[in-house]
């Protein structure tokens, strides 16, 4: 008797501790599914962002050819997917932060329908309506909580994202309208705002974290936010865009602009990091920045006929270095881990240089199609790397919750 009622607790014990697992493993994947719990936005967003860089530019090079959708044939329905899809997914899991995971699969479910309606081009009323929905949506969820900052040149954002969201409705109306030439010209100013906004939050990213490896290494930086010189680029380039219709003026405005960005990138003394690959590469992006509106600045004042090479320069070199580079550094300091030990990130930021001179390289040699071919791969390739960090992460949050 004494033997089984030892072994009936024991049977009991096991079950009831089998039940208790059962429970929370239950309650865990529970977890994920719509509800009331937060999660990250960048978790789903940033993970959106890479598949969606992947597929589309290659997508895009085959349409030319006549072997993808069609519709992305067209240079504006291409440039305003890449700025106003890509881009806005970006700003979305950066900026959003957590929250309840309805609302973030809300915000998902929009954006894909918006991307997808897009690019198959059979419904093209629903797809400005899921756009309009989105950018609504997400404008009322950051703009208030931007609004709060003490500092003006923190509450540029606000007007900057509301006049971002405004474009993404009114570029996707005017496409209805069949107003190409009008369409073109607003996204082609509109990089000058995706410009502002890169300077304004690469400078607070590399600022707090140069600062830190200085301390590390036992000195002071003393040229951190650069307060003055994020005020004169904030000047600069809200003058260059509202100057558009006078192209002398924006582009003196942007070489300024690109003046300005290169003395902050300097006085950020890079050079004294060479410990942290994760620095110079995000370093390399702000570089890109610099030279692209340099570049733009000058192709505006000189009336060149390279605007579109100039422009590649930011969407390719600065906004592609800087994306990649934000997302898994981002990603790995959500996990706890050290952007500087990843060597895939100096990797991702060679391959994206290789995609930016080859698509500059396109504009100027007679080998067009070949250097396109090549930026396309090597764009799909980094971002390609950038998703396998970003989901090993991922999977390893998972692996250990369920433990």
């Amino acid at each position: 008797m004494h033997y089984q009622r030892s072994l009936i607790h024991c049977v009991q014990g096991i079950a009831s501790e089998g039940g208790r697992r059962s429970v929370i493993r239950l309650k865990r994947a529970l977890e994920w599914l719509p509800g009331k719990t937060k999660t990250y936005a960048h978790q789903w967003f940033f993970m959106a962002a890479c598949i969606y860089a992947i597929l589309m530019v290659p997508l895009a090079m085959l349409a030319r050819h006549g072997y993808g959708p069609a519709v992305l044939a067209a240079p504006t329905v291409h440039a305003f997917e890449m700025l106003f899809g890509f881009v806005l997914a970006l700003i979305t899991g950066y900026l959003l932060g957590p929250m309840p995971k309805n609302q973030l699969l809300l915000f998902l479910l929009l954006w894909l329908l918006a991307r997808v309606l897009g690019v198959i081009a059979i419904a093209d009323w629903l797809a400005l309506i899921s756009n309009a929905v989105f950018v609504a949506l997400l404008a009322w969820h950051l703009l208030p909580r931007l609004w709060v900052a003490k500092k003006w040149r923190n509450r540029t954002l606000v007007p900057l994202l509301g006049l971002i969201c405004s474009l993404t409705v009114v570029i996707a109306l005017i496409g209805q309208f069949d107003d190409y030439r009008l369409q073109r010209t607003l996204l082609g100013e509109s990089v000058q705002l995706f410009a502002l906004l890169m300077l304004f939050m690469g400078g607070r990213m590399l600022a707090p974290a140069v600062a830190g490896e200085f301390y590390r290494q036992g000195m002071e930086l003393e040229a951190r936010v650069q307060p003055q010189i994020e005020a004169g680029l904030i000047v600069t380039l809200t003058a260059a865009f509202l100057l558009a219709s006078v192209p002398t003026l924006s582009g003196v405005m942007l070489i300024i602009g690109g003046l300005l960005a290169a003395i902050r990138l300097i006085r950020w003394q890079l050079w004294h990091c060479l410990a942290r690959p994760d620095l110079i590469c995000l370093g390399v992006g702000y570089g890109w920045l610099a030279l692209g509106l340099l570049s733009l600045g000058w192709v505006k004042l000189t009336g060149s006929d390279h605007l579109g090479t100039a422009v590649h320069v930011i969407t390719v070199g600065a906004l592609g270095t800087l994306a990649a580079n934000v997302m898994v550094r981002v990603t790995l300091l959500q996990v706890k881990q050290y952007p500087s030990r990843i060597p895939q990130i100096v990797i991702m930021t060679g391959i994206m240089a290789i995609a930016a001179i080859a698509r500059i390289s396109a504009d100027l040699s007679l080998y067009r199609e070949m250097f396109l071919a090549i930026a396309a791969v090597a764009w799909s390739m980094s971002f390609l790397l950038c998703l396998y960090v970003i989901f090993d992460c991922q999977t390893r949050v998972l692996s250990r919750k369920s433990l």
